[in-house]
């Protein structure tokens, strides 16, 4: 009988599903973005394919073979001679060293490129990894708070039945109870966004919960607006690539220049006739470059170098607002959490509960203490999220590491 009731208890537990549940620290989730990000996988399509470019322009051409014969008979007499031949264009000699530097500086760009949208995915995890670590503590925070207050609300039940409260004192207090359960909703809401937004980002399965590590960081540095702008556009891969991709159309252009020389084909063989005529056959054949010099590609390469040339400088505009604003967003909130995160906003809620009970404060007084408690945590744990993406912020737009971090953020 005891087996029996075992063997079901283990068929209910079997039966009733489990929503799994990972920990996962920040370079853990990094590294899964890495494996799972499609832009990243796109991106490392693209190298793949510049790859094939590269090997495809330092092949060389292909030989052409020839053979004819020619069997002519007239009245009692035969004749018959054939010609076997080969040909190669001899063009590639000079045209292809500047289309195989042009595809190599290509390819460096694409891993360059490839190097930089690393750097963000990561900025982006550490974004949604961060803010939902907050938001699962302050969401801690809040249940705590609402098992106080409702043990609270119990105990004002029964001073009720007492009669040492009124019963308008007894509904405020449930009021303030259940505009504490609104906050923790909203704030329970935004870490089930968190949580989905990272998921998706490390490539988790909707069903699992992911529960996050106290990260270590440090996010003090030295450097001036003008240092950070010029450490982006030096050591920045977005730019380096840019430049590689100007140095790549430049000598593409070199190589469409070249292409005005006209095709040269060389030919030689072997012929034999029946008169026992036989001996080697040269052939030179010389495009002659009446119409066709190639403008179209020359001109093709030159507009599309113009347009690399002012992106460059749009680009280096772009990183020097981007440093500007993001230095200032982070000092910014750097000194708002700063002021505030030194105030003990649970010893408000705690002593505000206990004087409260006691008598030694009026309700009024208790629910100024209630609602201080909800805004000052509330308003403390954004102003920490957004330090934190502040300082994300500006490394993504200074593009390097700007303090030594714990976790490992991926080769730059």
């Amino acid at each position: 009988m005891k087996l029996c009731r075992v063997l079901f208890v283990l068929s209910v537990i079997l039966v009733i599903p489990v929503k799994a549940q990972n920990n996962i620290t920040l370079d853990e989730a990094i590294n899964m973005a890495y494996q799972k990000n499609i832009d990243l996988q796109k991106q490392f399509a693209i190298i793949k394919n510049a790859e094939i470019d590269l090997d495809g322009s330092a092949r060389l051409p292909n030989p052409l073979f020839s053979y004819s014969r020619e069997d002519i008979r007239s009245n009692l007499r035969n004749y018959n001679e054939w010609i076997a031949t080969g040909s190669i264009p001899i063009n590639f000699l000079w045209e292809r060293w500047s289309n195989i530097d042009s595809k190599e500086k290509s390819l460096e760009a694409q891993k360059l490129f490839y190097k930089n949208l690393k750097w963000n995915t990561a900025y982006q995890v550490r974004e949604y990894y961060y803010a939902l670590h907050n938001y699962s503590k302050l969401s801690q925070s809040l249940d705590n708070a609402i098992l106080r207050l409702t043990n609270l609300a119990e105990s004002a039940q029964h001073r009720l039945t007492e009669g040492d409260i009124s019963e308008y004192e007894l509904q405020r207090i449930l009021v303030e109870l259940n505009k504490l359960k609104v906050a923790a909703s909203k704030i329970e809401l935004r870490k089930t966004i968190g949580n989905n937004n990272l998921k998706l980002l490390i490539g988790f399965d909707t069903n699992t919960k992911i529960l996050t590590v106290e990260p270590s960081l440090i996010r003090e540095f030295n450097y001036s607006e003008n240092e950070l702008i010029q450490t982006a556009l030096l050591y920045r891969n977005d730019v380096k690539a840019s430049q590689l991709i100007i140095e790549s159309e430049n000598l593409y252009l070199s190589h469409n220049k070249l292409k005005k020389i006209p095709e040269i084909n060389f030919t030689a063989g072997y012929k034999k006739q029946t008169d026992g005529f036989k001996g080697s056959v040269l052939k030179l054949d010389i495009e002659i470059p009446l119409f066709n010099r190639n403008q179209t590609g020359i001109k093709q390469s030159e507009i599309q170098l113009s347009i690399f040339e002012k992106e460059l400088l749009f680009l280096k505009e772009k990183i020097k607002t981007e440093v500007i604003e993001s230095l200032q967003s982070y000092n910014i909130n750097k000194r708002l959490y700063e002021d505030i995160n030194n105030l003990k906003f649970d010893n408000i809620f705690t002593t505000s509960s206990f004087s409260y009970e006691q008598g030694e404060i009026s309700l009024i007084e208790f629910i100024d203490g209630i609602n201080v408690f909800i805004d000052g945590l509330i308003l403390t744990n954004e102003l920490e999220i957004n330090y934190y993406n502040g300082f994300f912020k500006l490394e993504k737009a200074v593009g390097v590491s700007l303090t030594n971090f714990e976790y490992n953020l991926g080769e730059k």
